[in-house]
């Protein structure tokens, strides 16, 4: 009888442990995953500028936590908005037809420690993604 209670503890215990790193793992992943849609949305702004020969912007609202791109012409894109737990900082970037743009850098933190930064180059206008 005892054996049986050691072995339901030691699998009790496994599945605990097994939960909470699941648990972890799914926040890691959303966080990944937010870092990686602002880098894609930055470069695809930059994309459209270049292919429909016109200045584009790419914008961020950091006290209501989203991004969008500002296509001119009273046309913009949807603006995502970033789960309430992360936050972002940055300044507006424009893109040129000829690829070059004014440059920025974009911050998200999930609070924990954890951050990405999105910078985008002035004289070449490309993008580039790292954790810091």
């Amino acid at each position: 009888m005892l054996e049986l209670l050691v072995v339901l503890f030691i699998i009790g215990l496994t599945a605990a442990v097994v939960a909470f790193s699941a648990s972890r793992m799914q926040e890691n992943t959303l966080f990944n995953t937010e870092a990686r849609r602002l880098y894609l949305t930055v470069k695809h702004a930059r994309e459209v500028s270049i292919l429909e020969r016109r200045d584009v912007v790419f914008k961020v609202d950091v006290e209501a936590k989203s991004y969008w791109i500002d296509y001119g012409d009273d046309k913009t894109s949807e603006r995502h908005s970033i789960p309430q737990k992360y936050s972002i900082a940055g300044e507006a970037v424009n893109f040129f037809p000829k690829g070059n743009s004014s440059g920025g850098r974009f911050e998200l933190d999930n609070g924990k420690g954890r951050k990405y930064e999105v910078t985008v180059d002035p004289v070449l206008g490309t993008t580039a993604i790292k954790r810091l």
